[in-house]
């Protein structure tokens, strides 16, 4: 082949482009664009969109912790416990770029293989680097709540505390307080989560949760039935009704359940929240902000759509103005 003044100028042309393609600069630059793409599909919960963008920035040299921590995260919400660990661990010697998916990660994996020592150890190693990640504080409070009550039920309040938002931190913290037979700290992360999900499959059940709740701290109120308790650290001056037991029909009932709960949302602005129970502010400040904006009756409406749907539709129907009201500042919250 014989080479020309032109051919010479594309083949230096050529050595030049290749030389700035393989510049570990650029690839890093757009590994840095597919990890924060990959890492915000993660948070999304788009886990198959997140493996590809993560993968790629891996292929462009980029295997930084939070790359692998995202990645590990990923195989577990896929089921594969063993690939999310080995990610785990590969992620948790960056110290640079540290990851609290990682750490989720390895809990998570461990939990699931049935390494007790372990997941304990993650969790722990995971809570002193990121003690405000509420994913790490409602997993642990989760793990922790059969055993350790107390602590259990701070973890799970942190959580709550760190994002409002998370549902099945209201949840599960309802569920365990009126295990214990609490009153008003059943109620109030019960509430909470119809708030968030008024019409979800286990909604209906869990108004009849607290129907029955109400019930059973009218009677305990009325020396009928000691089951149920009320916490010495946190309390308001509120008592519920004793159900007439003519409530036969769906209204009569509905107007009961929304009667108590706003009685309910009402008290609270005269909540006594004492040191060994600081965290339920959270719940005591929130409610009592919705009575002094006179939205506690359409939250009590709007917690009781799953079962009662025709009577809070009529009500709604004939207050939509107040309902809309509630509606927008809960968007801003």
């Amino acid at each position: 082949m014989i080479i020309t003044s032109s051919n010479m100028k594309i083949l230096i042309l050529s050595f030049l482009l290749l030389g700035v393609v393989s510049q570990p600069g650029i690839s890093q630059v757009g590994g840095f664009e597919y990890k924060l793409r990959g890492l915000d599909f993660l948070q999304a919960g788009k886990v198959d969109s997140a493996m590809v963008y993560l993968n790629q920035a891996t292929l462009l040299g980029l295997n930084d912790g939070e790359v692998l921590g995202g990645l590990a995260l990923a195989y577990i919400l896929q089921g594969d416990a063993q690939r999310a660990l080995e990610k785990a661990v590969d992620a948790r010697r960056d110290r640079t770029n540290p990851s609290q998916d990682a750490y989720l990660a390895g809990f998570l994996a461990h939990e699931q293989l049935g390494n007790v020592r372990q997941r304990n150890r993650w969790m722990e190693q995971g809570l002193d680097l990121f003690p405000g990640d509420y994913l790490l504080l409602f997993h642990a409070g989760r793990v922790l709540i059969p055993f350790d009550k107390e602590e259990g039920e701070r973890l799970l309040l942190k959580s709550i505390h760190a994002e409002p938002g998370f549902a099945p931190a209201h949840l599960l913290l309802g569920e365990q307080m009126h295990r214990r037979g609490e009153n008003l700290k059943a109620a109030l992360p019960l509430l909470y989560y119809l708030m968030l999900h008024h019409d979800t499959p286990e909604s209906a059940e869990l108004v009849r949760v607290l129907e029955r709740l109400y019930d059973s701290w009218a009677a305990s109120s009325a020396s009928i039935s000691r089951h149920s308790n009320v916490s010495r650290g946190f309390s308001v001056p509120f008592v519920p009704e004793l159900p007439d037991k003519r409530l036969v029909d769906d209204e009569s009932r509905a107007n009961w359940y929304v009667n108590q709960t706003n009685a309910l949302l009402q008290s609270l602005q005269l909540a006594d929240v004492t040191s060994e129970d600081a965290l339920w502010v959270f719940y005591s400040d929130f409610f009592a902000q919705v009575a002094r904006l006179n939205f506690s009756m359409p939250l009590a409406m709007h917690t009781a759509y799953s079962r009662y749907p025709s009577e809070v539709m009529v009500w709604m129907s004939e207050n939509a103005r107040q309902y809309d009201m509630l509606a927008n500042w809960l968007l801003i919250q």
